[in-house]
Formats: C-alpha cells, structure tokens, sequence
C-alpha cells in the first residue's frame, strides 16, 4: 500500500513537469529575453510570458505584466531605459491568466486595467481557466493579485499619456481576453500567436473556448496593422496578411 502511495505521488509531482513540457514543445520558442516591436515599444520575457513597455511622452505603459511578481526583468529594462516604476502610468492586462498580470502590483502610480469579464478571474476566481490552468493552479503557487481600477470593453479608446489606444475584446481564450492597438502594433495576448511561419489562436488545453476565441478574431480583421506582439512568441511581421491567411483557412 505504501509502495503504490509513493508512486501516485510522484506521478502527482511529475503533472505540472509533464504539462510544462507539453506547453513548450506545442508553443513557438519565444525571441529571446528581449525584443523591439517597433523603437519605443519593448518586450521582456517575465518568467515565462513577454511584458510589453511602450514608452510614452512623460513614461510608459505595460501591456502585460508576467508572471515573476518581483518584476525584475521589467525593472531593469526601464531602469535601463532612464525610467522609474513611478513612471509606468497604466498597465493594460490581455487577460486574467497570472503569468500576465503578477508584476502589476508593483506599479503602485499606474491604473491597471483589463476585461470586465476577467476582472473576477485577476481576484482569484480560476473558474474560467483552461484546462492546463485548473491543472497549474492546484500545484503552482498564483500571484498576488493587483486591483484593476478600470474595467474595458470593446472598442474603447484610451488616451495613455500621448498615446492613443484602442480595446478589442476577443473572447474564447479566456472570457474577457482583449487585444490592443497601438499604432502599427497589435498587442494580442494569448489570442493571438506566432507559429512557425504564420499565426495561430492557443490550442484547447490552453483556452476556455478555442473555437470562440477564432470566432473573435473577425473583430480585428478589419484593423490596420502590420505587427503582432504576443505573450509568449514575441514579435510577427507581416502580421496583417498572416491573420487574414488564417481566417482564410478556417
């Protein structure tokens, strides 16, 4: 009896290892642990998910904030960019997934705002989470969670500092996943990926709904654009003519 305890534990411990190298080997290795999307607008690998630092006239904003709450990596590129953490003045979440929203607390100057439809799931409500986050959340400690001072909905439009931004809601990867566009470059989250030579949604195991989440990418198909920024490939070029080669396809 003891013999076949300690093997369903550590086949137990051997789940979130297993699920890790699942995601890897299914994702597109990330750009590495920086990369320009266009000048002023960076991406730093945050423990495993890209925190996006778009310099604005007096600071910047995040789109996204990793899952390493001691936003280390985050802290050094603005240190190293001339900027202080008091200087981030809002930080956009993608979705309610903790590797892309640990680090926001830090920004205690910034409004953090996300999806209404999420806003439950950053408090700590896993009910909406995919497959592999249920999975995760049972043996993988989360983050502490931010306060999200503004609830977004599609089509709004932010003026961030001297930028102007707009929401596109894109359900299907989590309820309240949202893209944003900045100039030439559309922030997409997890709704949007690289995947080898084109782009592609998250497959099921990593989404709540995956045939929702292709459904909304209609909603961005009319936008003007020509980089994608993701959470976890880095940058697309050509990201326009890659998205309509994929709704094509459906």
């Amino acid at each position: 009896m003891r013999r076949k305890l300690l093997i369903a534990l550590g086949c137990i411990a051997l789940i979130p290892v297993v699920a890790i190298g699942g995601l890897f080997a299914i994702r597109e290795p990330p750009d590495g642990p920086r990369v320009e999307a266009e000048p002023g607008v960076v991406g730093i690998e945050a423990g495993g998910a890209y925190a996006w630092i778009v310099r604005t006239t007096h600071g910047a904003f995040l789109v996204d904030a990793g899952l390493d709450g001691t936003g280390a990596a985050i802290l050094n590129e603005l240190s190293s960019e001339g900027l202080s953490r008091e200087q981030v003045h809002t930080v956009l979440i993608t979705h309610g997934h903790p590797d892309h929203y640990a680090a926001a607390r830090l920004f205690t100057k910034a409004q953090v705002m996300a999806g209404a439809a999420d806003v439950a799931m950053i408090a700590g409500d896993s009910t909406h989470y995919s497959p592999f986050g249920r999975m995760m959340s049972r043996v993988v400690p989360m983050p502490q969670s931010p306060t999200v001072t503004r609830a977004l909905r599609d089509d709004d439009l932010l003026t961030l500092d001297d930028a102007i931004v707009k929401v596109v809601a894109t359900p299907g990867h989590s309820p309240g996943s949202l893209m944003f566009l900045y100039k030439d470059v559309l922030f997409t989250g997890d709704s949007l990926m690289r995947k080898k030579d084109g782009l592609s949604i998250d497959p099921t195991l990593f989404s709540e709904d995956a045939a929702q989440n292709l459904a909304s990418l209609s909603r961005v198909a009319p936008l003007t654009f020509q980089t994608v920024a993701d959470g976890h490939a880095g940058v697309t070029r050509d990201a326009k003519r890659k998205l309509e080669r994929l709704i094509g396809g459906q």
